[in-house]
């Protein structure tokens, strides 16, 4: 690891020093996008902010996996408002779907390993952070509203919620991972994938 990313890292991080807890999430999503998940603690944290261990363990952060935890609680946060901000304006339930589902995937595209902590191992127990387990419900819920202004029947909407969810992910994680690509499919466009894709359910969307 060179010294010169450090040395950015500290710059940054005495300009926002005055919220050590915010400033620390700035810095450790900088970490996370260089390093991995792996390369991101609070012993690399202070490294490479100049800031003591002692100082972040004083900002809430007991442990690295609470570090992570807000880490990724901020990731879910951004994943959230960029997918209402794609949605907005949308004409009807087929189109705001298209919109969050492409939102998703590009959010996740753009952010590989933020996304990957986010839905990682490393966070799978959720009951530990009662806080992030609710933000990253947000884009569950987001698709759920988009489908209940035309769904009729709680559990029509309930299970339809659900399969729009299952596509959304799994082509999302299918897409990260390198294992799917638009192209095999005649199709140029990452949009134009879930257009097609979204369009398969489009009766019950109607």
């Amino acid at each position: 690891m060179t010294t010169a990313p450090n040395a950015d890292l500290q710059k940054k991080f005495r300009y926002h020093h005055g919220n050590l807890r915010e400033a620390a999430i700035t810095a450790a999503l900088e970490i996370l996008t260089r390093d991995g998940v792996a390369g991101l603690s609070l012993r690399a944290l202070a490294k490479a902010t100049g800031v003591t261990p002692t100082a972040f363990y004083e900002s809430h952060f007991g442990d690295k996996d609470e570090l992570l935890a807000a880490v990724a609680e901020t990731g879910f946060q951004r994943l959230a408002l960029q997918m209402a901000e794609d949605a907005t304006g949308a004409p009807d339930v087929q189109t705001r779907v298209e919109r969050l589902v492409t939102s998703y995937i590009r959010f996740a595209t753009e952010n590989r390993p933020l996304f990957q902590l986010m839905f990682g191992r490393e966070l799978s127990d959720l009951k530990r952070f009662p806080t992030l387990a609710m933000t990253a419900g947000k884009s569950y819920s987001l698709i759920s509203a988009a489908l209940s202004k035309r769904v009729e029947g709680g559990e029509d909407a309930r299970f339809l919620t659900v399969a729009i969810w299952s596509l959304c992910h799994g082509l999302t994680t299918l897409l990260v991972e390198d294992k799917l690509n638009p192209a095999q499919f005649g199709v140029e466009s990452t949009e134009a994938f879930v257009k097609k894709t979204v369009a398969l359910l489009g009766p019950h969307l109607a």
